[in-house]
């Protein structure tokens, strides 16, 4: 038997290289085959994740002893470490496809690299000047669309510390830059890795289950592949919440502000806190926070930061609209009563109800239980998805990533539909599929349904205390 899994995960790991290989191979206009290799990724994910647990089961040794020892005594964890490090390391020199966001930054890196404030000027401004203080100006601002190039950037300080980083190594090449970038988002993956390890043990759970975030395409391509920072967002904030647990918060303080100054989004976990500190830490944890991200913003502040800042992110809930669920459907009603788009008025609504929700969240569920924190910050992640105008793909990594702690599964079935967003790019005009969308939320908010209510009394939610490690 364990010959067979041993062989098992072999032909599998050399059926995925091959398979990511092909998958990045095709165009993104080229939906039906992309879609194509994507499920069978999937499938050879769920290979491995069969094999993980009966191997757990069978003590499997995919790697000698000695290696083994080197992962918390089990190769079987070795060898999920390593397989996962092979296929991210294959796609070393391959420039992204899906997505023409590392254009920006890049961009952004030398602006910053020049001694420039890059949230304060447009890259369409600085190609009309003549300035020539970035390498490859003109094929960056061809290559990074009329969306990014007409408006200011959204990223906050510490991802341009990091683009200044891979600009800076990268020197005059786009290549060299986009590899640093990679090298950065794996070292977050195996981060991720390492603390994944960590808090399952914390939690007395089997380790085998990081391989849920670990070997899954959706966090290969999307984050290794397209080059997207979620995975840096999602490290910061998964050490944060750690530290937590293990009562040192002011570790706990400085990666959750660190999460915060790489891509905002950890600032909803705050109100989770709330029962699990009691009031008077949260309230000195919550000053300490932001104190971090001030100091932050602190070398790129002015007036004109907090107003051209504050638009370009306004964008994203009053103007940009893709792969949306409730949002689509009152867009449609709006349509009918009005006769025009109410994207203004309805993105301004839809943040509050999810602010609503999360706040509720924090207060009626027991977040001082570490199970039920982790499964809040699903929750809570999940709710803004559900509401949001723009969902791209890998705005789904926190969930992903903290749904492996929890017994809910529904975003591992979200991680593979959502990829049906991507039918949009197959044609000239961008035109989405609404029947693609409505299979992706419909069969995701199924699984979310029955797990909520119909499992509840099967599988609990741990109530357990972690006592200081």
């Amino acid at each position: 038997m364990e010959r067979r899994l041993s062989n098992a995960f072999g032909m599998l790991t050399i059926i995925s290289a091959v398979l990511y290989g092909w998958f990045f191979s095709l165009a993104r206009k080229d939906f039906s085959n992309l879609l194509i290799v994507y499920t069978l990724l999937f499938l050879a994910f769920l290979g491995y994740n069969y094999i993980s647990k009966k191997g757990t089961q069978e003590n499997l040794q995919l790697f000698p002893s000695f290696l083994g020892k080197w992962f918390y005594g089990a190769s079987l964890i070795g060898g999920i470490f390593f397989i996962g490090l092979i296929l991210r390391l294959l796609l070393i020199d391959n420039t992204p496809h899906l997505s023409q966001d590392f254009f920006r930054f890049i961009w952004d890196g030398h602006q910053l690299l020049n001694g420039y404030n890059p949230y304060l000027y447009l890259p369409d401004d600085i190609i009309e000047s003549g300035s020539s203080h970035i390498p490859n100006a003109s094929f960056l601002h061809a290559s990074m669309g009329e969306l990014s190039s007409g408006h200011y950037t959204n990223y906050p300080p510490l991802n341009q510390l990091f683009f200044a980083i891979a600009a800076w190594l990268g020197g005059d090449s786009v290549l060299a830059s986009v590899i640093w970038m990679r090298i950065f988002i794996i070292l977050a993956d195996v981060a991720i890795f390492i603390y994944g390890i960590k808090l399952l043990r914390l939690l007395g759970k089997p380790m085998w289950l990081i391989a849920l975030y670990y070997l899954n395409p959706f966090t290969i391509i999307e984050l290794t592949g397209n080059l997207h920072w979620e995975g840096m967002m999602a490290f910061f904030l998964l050490a944060s919440v750690y530290y937590l647990l293990v009562y040192k918060q002011w570790q706990s303080v400085l990666f959750v502000g660190y999460g915060i100054l790489l891509k905002l989004l950890p600032v909803m976990v705050l109100p989770l806190l709330l029962r699990k500190l009691k009031f008077k830490k949260a309230f000195v944890y919550y000053i300490a926070v932001l104190i971090v991200v001030v100091l932050g913003f602190l070398p790129f502040f002015s007036q004109d930061l907090i107003d051209k800042y504050s638009a370009s992110v306004g964008l994203w809930f009053g103007n940009f609209e893709f792969n949306a669920s409730v949002y689509y459907i009152i867009r449609a009603i709006g349509y009918q009563v009005t006769g025009y788009n109410i994207i203004q008025t309805v993105g301004k609504i839809l943040p509050l109800i999810t602010l609503v929700v999360i706040l509720g969240i924090s207060f009626i569920r027991k977040n001082e239980f570490p199970e039920i924190l982790l499964s809040s910050v699903v929750f809570s992640f999940f709710t803004y998805l559900i509401f949001s105008t723009t969902v791209h793909p890998w705005y789904l990594t926190i969930p992903l990533l903290f749904s492996v702690f929890t017994k809910y599964r529904f975003m591992l079935l979200w991680s593979y539909t959502i990829f049906l967003s991507y039918s949009a790019y197959s044609s000239e005009s961008f035109t989405e599929n609404s029947w693609f969308i409505a299979i992706e939320y419909i069969l995701v908010l199924f699984i979310f349904i029955f797990e909520l209510f119909l499992t509840k009394t099967i599988l609990p939610e741990s109530k357990g205390e972690i006592t200081n490690h």
